[in-house]
């Protein structure tokens, strides 16, 4: 991802751009933006912190762990690993191992439109990190001959298209992915609704005038 990329109307640098994206909350976001929204059926199964990097996209094609391990040995620090099983929704391509891996690499979380399993691993703040995916389930890939899956090309997950590079922003509530100029374009908006809203909180339990406060007149 390039400077230029991530430039909005600030010229915010790809670093400061992920940095503050952050620490916004994705529902925030989603008052601003229609798209890059992964179906809700994706949920958060690893460590119960906030995921958030640039994505490292493997098309898997066939259940073949070792595709799987050559895409974790070429993770960055700071990516997060996004697998399309093709539909596959039955072998688990991340486990405890994987994960590991994955961790050791310095990836920021795993998303994965289909299962994984090794659940207790996954969440174990010693030894799991940020993992998104459809469930869980005990089949898992296998070792084939490495050539069942494609590194570093668009891939479609939860519905979304993610591109190599694009950003992934996962917590508690779903899983956002999307170019970093989309991002980039609602980010003072967003910053600034996250901003006002624990004073909003605060008259609403003080029992200000909710029409006015809901902005109904």
């Amino acid at each position: 991802m390039s400077a230029t990329a991530a430039s909005g109307p600030a010229r915010i640098t790809p670093g400061e751009l992920l940095e503050r994206l952050a620490r916004v909350e994705l529902p925030t976001l989603g008052h601003f933006l229609e798209e890059g929204f992964v179906d809700p059926s994706v949920r958060r199964l690893g460590r119960a912190v906030r995921m958030a990097g640039t994505a490292a996209t493997l098309a898997l094609d066939a259940p073949d762990a070792t595709a799987v391990n050559r895409a974790l040995v070429a993770l960055r620090p700071g990516e997060v690993l996004v697998v399309d099983m093709r539909g596959d929704h039955r072998h688990a391509p991340i486990g405890a191992v994987t994960a590991a891996a994955a961790r050791a690499r310095g990836a920021a979380g795993i998303l994965v439109d289909g299962v994984v399993t090794d659940a207790e691993a996954l969440a174990d703040p010693a030894f799991g990190l940020p993992v998104h995916a459809r469930g869980t389930n005990c089949l898992t890939t296998k070792r084939l001959d490495g050539r069942g899956g494609r590194h570093q090309v668009p891939v479609d997950i939860g519905g979304v298209r993610v591109a190599p590079g694009d950003i992934v922003l996962g917590d508690a509530d779903g899983v956002l992915a999307l170019s970093a100029p989309m991002l980039a374009a609602v980010l003072p908006e967003a910053e600034a609704s996250d901003a006002a809203e624990p004073d909003l909180l605060r008259r609403i339990r003080a029992g200000e005038d909710l029409r006015t406060l809901l902005h109904l007149g």
